[in-house]
C-alpha cells in the first residue's frame, strides 16, 4: 500500500475512534455499588476493540497490549442489571457466559501476543474475539436491550 492510501487509512480510522468513542465509557467501577450500566460496558468494550484495531493498523504493541488488558479488566455493570440479563437469558446462561469466556481469553491472549511483539498471534485471536462478540450480538443484543429498557 503506498504512503498516501496509507496515511488516509490511518487518519481515517483515528477521526473515526475520535468521533465514536463514547464518553466516560470506560469508568472504573468496584463491583460493589457499581452503578454502570451494561451498555457503558459494551460501549467500553467496542472503544478497546477499537484501540486493537487501530493498534494493528499501526503496529502499536503497546497500544494493543493496554486495550486487550483493559477488555480483560472492564468494569462490571450494576448488580441491578446483571439481575435482569440473567431472568431475560434464563436457561441461555450457558451460552451467554461461554461467549464471554470467548472474548475474555481472547483478550488475554491477544495481550499476551503484543507483549511479545507477534503480530500473527494478535490477529489471530482478534478475529476469534471479533466472532464471539458478533456471534453473542446475533444471539442475545436485541432480547437483552428489551430487557434493560
Amino acid at each position: 500500500m503506498n504512503i498516501i492510501k496509507k496515511t488516509a487509512l490511518v487518519s481515517s480510522v483515528a477521526l473515526s475512534l475520535l468521533i465514536l468513542a463514547p464518553a466516560n465509557a470506560h469508568e472504573p467501577s468496584t463491583d460493589k455499588g457499581s452503578t454502570i450500566t451494561f451498555k457503558q460496558v459494551m460501549q467500553g468494550l467496542l472503544v478497546e476493540t477499537k484501540n486493537i484495531t487501530q493498534g494493528i493498523i499501526l503496529e502499536d504493541f503497546k497500544l494493543i497490549e493496554n486495550a486487550a488488558t483493559a477488555i480483560v479488566k472492564h468494569p462490571k455493570p450494576a448488580m441491578s442489571q446483571r439481575k435482569k440479563l440473567m431472568k431475560a437469558l434464563a436457561a441461555e446462561v450457558k451460552v451467554f457466559k461461554s461467549f464471554d469466556h470467548v472474548v475474555h481469553g481472547g483478550a488475554v491472549k491477544i495481550a499476551q501476543a503484543a507483549k511479545e511483539q507477534d503480530m500473527v498471534g494478535v490477529i489471530s485471536e482478534y478475529q476469534k474475539l471479533i466472532t464471539g462478540c458478533q456471534s453473542c450480538h446475533s444471539i442475545f443484543k436485541t432480547r437483552l436491550s428489551k430487557a434493560l429498557q
